[in-house]
């Protein structure tokens, strides 16, 4: 099994080149199989410009054509979903269970872009890794306790009452029902667990840009950050989710 894993870890590269496009294409009104163009130029893009991450090092993240910078969430994002697809298999292999959880974090990840960008949580995707994750609970039903049930909707409510009490300011709806997708895929251990260290995520990479603000420039983010910003908290979620479920993390017993 542990052969496999540099070709799953290619394939999720492949795969997370793909989830780029549909984030940046989603609700446009572009088709997700046209051919990829430079944002700067316009210029439609060469199969070697496309090439994940290599094209990325080769071209020296500038546009062959214009010269212009390309963002660093391309490689960014395809080597993250290469790291997904590659950690899990070891534990899961090539079986159902693999399928849906690979299938779910990237429907994540294309949550994580989207959010990064509009600071919202497209319904179809959340409302997709909703059904997905609560079928597999179904699947895990004889070894989830009733509490493992319980896990999305606690997580759920546990955000809505955040966004309801903030009246949407510190917390987003989407937030929540992205907690409800979290909880049923990792169950109650895993899922809280995910869901503090998305917390401490947060808090750690928010007080990192504070202190180097210049460095959102990597996501061409141009605005200065402080404690008032607007920061999207999917991608801190589905983190933590990953490293949650890699883990196997229980941070109840940790912080006993």
């Amino acid at each position: 099994m542990a052969e496999a894993v540099p070709f799953v870890f290619i394939l999720g590269l492949i795969i997370g080149s793909f989830l780029n496009v549909v984030a940046l294409r989603w609700d446009t009104g572009s088709s997700i199989s046209g051919r990829s163009k430079c944002p700067h130029c316009g210029k439609k893009l060469s199969w070697y410009e496309l090439v994940p991450v290599l094209s990325f090092i080769f071209l020296r993240g500038k546009c062959f054509s214009c010269k212009k910078p390309i963002s660093l969430q391309y490689p960014l994002i395809e080597i993250f979903t290469g790291l997904v697809f590659a950690t899990l298999y070891p534990a899961f292999g090539l079986t159902t269970y693999y399928l849906l959880l690979t299938t779910v974090f990237s429907i994540y990840i294309v949550i994580l872009i989207y959010d990064f960008h509009h600071k919202i949580i497209p319904d179809a995707l959340v409302y997709s890794a909703i059904a997905l994750s609560f079928l597999y609970a179904l699947l895990n039903l004889q070894t989830y306790q009733p509490i493992d049930l319980l896990a999305g909707p606690i997580i759920f409510l546990f955000f809505a009452l955040i966004w309801l009490v903030s009246r949407g300011r510190a917390m987003g709806f989407g937030d929540a029902k992205l907690g409800l997708s979290i909880g049923w895929l990792l169950g109650a251990e895993t899922g809280f667990s995910a869901i503090i260290l998305s917390f401490w995520i947060g808090a750690g990479i928010m007080l990192l840009i504070m202190l180097f603000s210049r460095f959102s420039g990597l996501f061409n983010a141009s605005k200065k950050l402080t404690m008032k910003s607007e920061i999207p908290f999917a991608p801190f979620m589905i983190l933590g989710a990953w490293i949650s479920l890699i883990y196997d993390l229980n941070l109840f017993i940790i912080m006993q």
